[in-house]
C-alpha cells in the first residue's frame, strides 16, 4: 500500500548517533540502497518507525501482504506505523537530514534498530551488504516515551515500545540463553567426566620432576615444555632415559610460557593431586565455549549459534586436552584465539582502535598459550578476504592484529631455540620441508575425516585403507557442495560472508598441523568452522523458513536433507558418544600406565638406586623412569632394548645379547611413528651406536629399519631387573642362559 505524507518539525538540536544497526532477518529484500533508511521484519505485527530530523519526508511504505494496514503518518516529530496480520512487513523512509537518527521497534519490542544514512553509505561501499545485521537491545538508558503533543521530537522517543515491556524481553532472552549454555555445559561435564579422575599421564609425569627440580636439566616455571635439547640430549640418553636409537641432533621444545606458567602454579599448588588440575582445564574448556559462542552470536542468529556452539563444546577433539594435563595448552590458546577473532571482526568492520589492540592483545596470549598451534587462528585471519573487497592497505592493516603478535613470537621462538628436529613424530616445515610436504596429504585427509565425519583415521593409516579414507573425504565433499550451497543462499550477505569466511578458515586453520602426526586433539581450531557449516546445513534441513517450499521436494533438497542427516548424526550423536568413549578410553590408559608403574616400584624398592633393563616396551617406558619416583627423581640406570611386539633374544655371551624382531617388523617404531629419530636419519647395517654402558650393532635391517642389533653391556647383564611389556600387564623376565635364546611377546 504505498502511502507518504509530510513529518512535523522536531527538534533542532537532535544528537548525532551512537551506533548503527538494523534487524537480523534471514532475507533481507528488497536490497536497501544508499542513503535510504531501512528495516525488516519477518512475520512480525507491527513494524514502526520516527523520525527526529526536522522536516522527515516517508518516501513510500510498502505492507508485501494485503492485509496491511498504515494505521498512522506524520504528527508530533514525524512517525508512521504498519500493521500486518501476515506476511512480511517492511518500512522504507527516506530523511531529509540523512544524519539524523531514527529508531524502530518490532511488535515484540524484543528488537529494536538505531540507523542513519550516512553510516548506511558507508557500510554499502566497504561491504556492499544488502543491510547491517547486527541486533541490539534496549538499555535502562534510552528513554521510552512515545512521541506525543507533551515530548513531540525528545531525543529518546520511539513508537510502540515502553522500557517495561522491553526490559521484560530481554530478562527473559538472557534468562533463557544462561540456561541453554548452563545445560550444554552440564552435559558437557558429563561427557567428559572420565577425563576428570585420570592420574598424570605420560608428559605429565616429565613435568611434575621439572617442577620439583629432579628432571635432568633445570627447568623454570616458563619452560616446562623444553624436553629436549643439546644441553640435556646427552644426559638424558646415558642415562637410558631416551632410547639408544635416538637421532643424535634430536631436539624437542615448544614455547608455550603462558600455559608452562599454569602448570607450574597447579604443580605447586596441588601437588600429587591431578583432580584439581583436570578440574583446572575444565574451567578452560567451558571458557572456550563460552569464547566460541560469542563469535558465533556476532554472526548469526540465535539458533544457529546454539546449535553450532554445541557442536563445537562436545567435539571429541576436547577429550586428550582435558585428560592429559600437558596438553592443556590447546584449550589455553582456544580461549583467547576466539576472544581474538571476535574483537578482529569488531576491528575490520569498525576500525576502532580500541578493537584493534585487543585482538592484537589476545592473539598474544593465544600464542603464548598454544605456542604453534595458536598460529592456527591465522587461517580465519586470511579467509576474511575471500568475501570481503577491500584495497591491499585494508586487508595489511585488518591481518596486522594477527601478523605483529605471530611475526614476533616467531622470532623470539627462533631466537631462543626452540622448535623440533630429528623426531618423526614432529617435521619442521622450514627445516624439514621434505618430510612436511610427503606427509602433508595424509595429514590433511586424516584431520578432514575426524573432523567432518568424527571418525578415527587411526585404522585407515595403513596399506590401501589411506586411499579409501581419501576417497571418502572426496566424494563426502562433493556431496556437502549443494546442501552447503542452499544453506549459504538463505542467509543474509553479511551472515553468509561471515560462513564462507568460517568455512575456508576451518580448512586454512588445518594447514599447521599437519607437521604432526594427525590426532583429533589438534582439531580444536579448525572445529570453530566446522561447528558452523555442519549447524548451517542441519538447521537448513531441519528448520525451514516460514512459508518456505517443503524441503523435501526436490533433487538438491532431498540431497540437503540426506546431508543434514548425516552431519547430524556425526556430529550430535556420533561425536558427543565419542568423546566420552574417548575421556574413558585416556582415564583407562593412564590407570593401566599406573598400576604397572606402582608394581614395578614395589619391585625395585628405592627407585633411585634401582638398575632396570626393558626387553620390550611400548610408548609409556619411556616415561615410566619419572614416575616411578613420586618426586620425578628417574632410577640409577633405565636401559630400553626395543620398541616392538615380538622379538627373539640370543645370549652371546656372560655381557653380549643379540636381538631380532620379526622379518616384517623393526626393533623400533618406523616413519612418523619414531618419536626419537626420523626417516632421514636411517641406522644402516654395521652401525654403531655407543651409550654409557652399552654398545649396539645393527646387524640386519628390512625395509621399514633395523629387525636385529647386537648389545655388548659393560657390566654383567644380569645385575638389573628386567622387564618387559605385555598387553595386560608388565611382567618381569629373566634373561637366557649363554648359548641360548628365548622369544618375548607383547
Amino acid at each position: 500500500m504505498p502511502a507518504s505524507g509530510s513529518a512535523g518539525a522536531g527538534q533542532a538540536d537532535v544528537f548525532e548517533p551512537q551506533q548503527v544497526l538494523v534487524l537480523r532477518s534471514q532475507h533481507c529484500t528488497p536490497p536497501a540502497r544508499a542513503g535510504q533508511l531501512f528495516v525488516q521484519s519477518e512475520s512480525v505485527a507491527h513494524v514502526g518507525a520516527h523520525f527526529l530530523s526536522a522536516g522527515g519526508v516517508l518516501a513510500g511504505v510498502d505492507a508485501g501482504v494485503d492485509a496491511g494496514t498504515l494505521v498512522s503518518a506524520g504528527g508530533g516529530a514525524g512517525s508512521v506505523g504498519l500493521v500486518s496480520s501476515a506476511g512480511t512487513s517492511a518500512l522504507f523512509a527516506q530523511a531529509a537530514r540523512p544524519t539524523r537518527r531514527a529508531v524502530t521497534a518490532n511488535a515484540d519490542f524484543d528488537k529494536v534498530a538505531y540507523f542513519t544514512g550516512r553510516t548506511l553509505i558507508h557500510e554499502f561501499r566497504n561491504t556492499r551488504a544488502d543491510c547491517l545485521t547486527e541486533s541490539f537491545s534496549m538499555t535502562d538508558g534510552e528513554s521510552s516515551a512515545a512521541p506525543t503533543p507533551e515530548n513531540k521530537g525528545d531525543r529518546g522517543a520511539y513508537i510502540g515500545a515502553k522500557r517495561e515491556t522491553e526490559t521484560r524481553k530481554k530478562s527473559v532472552g538472557s534468562r533463557r540463553s544462561l540456561l541453554e549454555m548452563a545445560v550444554l555445559l552440564a552435559i558437557g561435564a558429563v561427557l567428559f567426566s572420565p577425563a576428570m579422575g585420570t592420574p598424570f599421564f605420560l608428559d605429565d609425569h616429565l613435568q611434575g620432576a621439572m617442577v620439583e627440580g629432579t628432571f635432568p636439566a633445570p627447568r623454570n616455571a616458563l619452560n616446562l615444555y623444553d624436553f629436549v635439547d643439546d644441553a640435556n640430549r646427552t644426559t638424558l640418553t646415558d642415562r637410558g632415559l631416551l632410547p639408544w636409537w635416538s637421532h643424535p641432533q634430536l631436539r624437542i621444545r615448544f614455547f608455550r610460557p603462558l600455559s608452562s606458567a599454569l602448570l607450574w602454579v597447579d604443580h605447586r599448588v596441588f601437588s600429587h593431586s591431578p583432580l584439581p588440575m583436570h578440574l583446572h582445564s575444565l574451567l578452560w574448556w567451558a571458557a572456550a565455549v563460552l569464547a566460541v559462542r560469542a563469535l558465533y552470536k556476532r554472526f548469526f542468529a540465535p539458533r544457529l549459534t546454539l546449535m553450532a556452539t554445541a557442536i563445537f563444546a562436545l567435539a571429541p577433539c576436547h577429550a586428550l586436552p582435558l585428560a592429559w594435563l600437558a596438553n592443556r595448552e590447546t584449550l589455553v590458546s582456544l580461549v583467547f584465539g576466539a576472544l581474538a577473532l571476535t574483537a578482529n571482526a569488531r576491528w575490520r568492520d569498525d576500525r576502532r582502535l580500541r578493537d584493534g589492540a585487543l585482538a592484537t592483545l589476545f592473539f598474544a596470549f593465544a600464542l603464548l598459550g598454544g605456542g604453534e598451534y595458536a598460529l592456527c587462528f591465522g587461517g580465519y585471519v586470511v579467509a576474511v578476504d575471500v568475501v570481503r573487497r577491500e584495497s591491499v592497505v585494508r586487508r595489511i592493516t585488518g591481518w596486522a592484529p594477527f601478523l605483529l603478535p605471530a611475526i614476533t613470537y616467531l622470532v623470539v621462538r627462533g631466537a631462543l631455540g626452540y622448535g623440533t628436529s630429528g623426531s618423526g613424530f614432529y617435521s619442521d616445515p622450514i627445516h624439514d620441508t621434505g618430510d612436511f610436504l610427503l606427509g602433508a596429504p595424509w595429514h590433511a585427509v586424516s584431520l578432514l575425516a575426524m573432523g567432518w565425519l568424527t571418525v578415527d583415521s587411526e585404522a585407515w593409516r595403513l596399506g590401501l585403507s589411506r586411499w579409501l579414507l581419501g576417497a571418502i573425504v572426496v566424494a563426502t565433499a562433493a556431496l556437502l557442495v549443494v546442501p552447503v550451497r542452499r544453506a549459504l543462499a538463505a542467509l543474509t550477505p553479511q551472515a553468509r560472508g561471515n560462513a564462507i569466511g568460517l568455512l575456508v578458515g576451518s580448512a586454512l586453520a588445518l594447514v599447521p598441523t599437519l607437521a604432526v602426526v594427525p590426532a583429533r586433539r589438534l582439531l580444536g581450531v579448525g572445529m570453530i568452522g566446522i561447528a558452523v557449516v555442519a549447524a548451517l546445513v542441519i538447521e537448513r534441513a531441519w528448520f525451514p523458513a516460514e512459508g518456505e517450499a517443503n524441503v523435501s521436494r526436490g533433487r538438491a533438497a532431498s540431497l540437503a536433507s540426506l546431508a543434514a542427516l548425516g552431519l547430524g548424526f556425526a556430529h550430535l550423536v556420533h561425536g558427543p558418544g565419542t568423546a566420552w568413549l574417548q575421556s574413558r578410553q585416556h582415564h583407562i590408559d593412564a590407570a593401566d600406565f599406573e598400576s604397572r608403574v606402582v608394581w614395578l616400584r614395589g619391585r625395585v624398592g628405592d627407585p633411585t638406586k634401582a638398575k632396570v633393563g626393558v626387553m620390550r616396551g611400548m610408548a609409556g617406558v619411556f616415561f615410566a623412569p619419572f614416575a616411578l619416583d613420586r618426586r620425578g627423581r628417574p632410577p640409577k640406570r633405565w636401559c630400553v632394548l626395543a620398541q616392538a611386539g615380538h622379538v627373539l633374544a640370543l645370549r652371546r655371551d656372560a655381557y653380549t645379547l643379540d636381538l631380532f624382531a620379526a622379518e616384517d617388523r623393526t626393533l623400533y617404531p618406523s616413519g612418523e611413528r619414531n618419536l626419537y629419530r626420523s626417516e632421514n636419519a636411517p641406522l644402516r647395517v654395521g652401525d654403531q651406536v655407543s651409550v654409557r654402558g652399552l654398545h649396539v650393532t645393527i646387524l640386519a635391517v628390512g625395509e621399514a629399519g633395523p629387525r636385529a642389533a647386537r648389545f655388548v653391556f659393560d657390566e654383567d647383564p644380569s645385575t638389573l631387573v628386567w622387564i618387559s611389556d605385555m598387553f595386560e600387564e608388565t611382567k618381569e623376565i629373566e634373561l637366557p642362559h649363554e648359548g641360548f635364546g628365548e622369544p618375548f611377546d607383547p
